[in-house]
Parts: structure tokens; C-alpha cells; sequence
């Protein structure tokens, strides 16, 4: 049978574990959004130059990071930017380099 002591102390441990947990959580909710606040339309729309009606239509077919609480959006800046960023179009030395590589594995798996 488990003594009144070893009950304290097991309670004792689990507070300090579920501290630590929460600690955690708390810890990886800030680095997910980097602790900055969110964003609303109009300030995406300056921040990317689309219209509000084209960022709607974007969120509404998912094409854009957003975020929906209580049937509102919010969009954080560094996930619109890093959007933004994957749109990068090859330059045309870029295109050639890929090319060359492209050719040249193709000719070495024939051989």
C-alpha cells in the first residue's frame, strides 16, 4: 500500500513535470510564430501590393498562409514573406546551370 508521504511526493513530482511541460509549450508556441503579433488584411495588402478581394480569394482556395479564429482572419508577416519568397522565378543562368546538369547526368546514365 502506498503511504500518505509517497502520494505527497508523487503529486510533488507530477507539478513539477507538468511545469515543465507547459514551460515547453509556451516556449514552442513563441518560436512558431516568433512571438509577433498578427496581421489583418489591409496591412498584408501593403505589404504584398494584392488587392483585399484577390487575399480573400487566396484564403478562401488556401493558395495563401492565413489563419481563421472566430470567422476572422489573421496572417503573421514572416510566414507572408517566406510565402512570397517561394514564388522566386529562375534566372536565366540559373535555368541554363540546371540544364547543363540535367544533359550531363542523362549522358552519363546512357553510358
Amino acid at each position: 500500500m502506498i503511504s500518505f508521504e509517497q502520494t505527497q511526493q508523487d503529486v510533488a513530482e507530477v507539478k513539477k513535470d507538468l511545469k515543465e511541460l507547459k514551460a515547453l509549450l509556451l516556449e514552442k508556441a513563441e518560436t512558431t510564430t516568433g512571438g509577433e503579433t498578427p496581421i489583418k488584411v489591409d496591412e498584408v495588402s501593403k505589404l504584398i501590393g494584392y488587392k483585399k478581394q484577390t487575399i480573400y480569394k487566396y484564403c478562401r482556395i488556401n493558395k495563401i498562409p492565413h489563419h481563421r479564429k472566430s470567422n476572422r482572419l489573421f496572417f503573421f508577416k514572416s510566414e507572408i514573406t517566406d510565402w512570397v519568397k517561394l514564388g522566386k522565378q529562375k534566372t536565366i543562368t540559373e535555368i541554363e546551370a540546371d540544364t547543363d546538369a540535367f544533359l550531363s547526368n542523362r549522358k552519363k546514365r546512357q553510358k
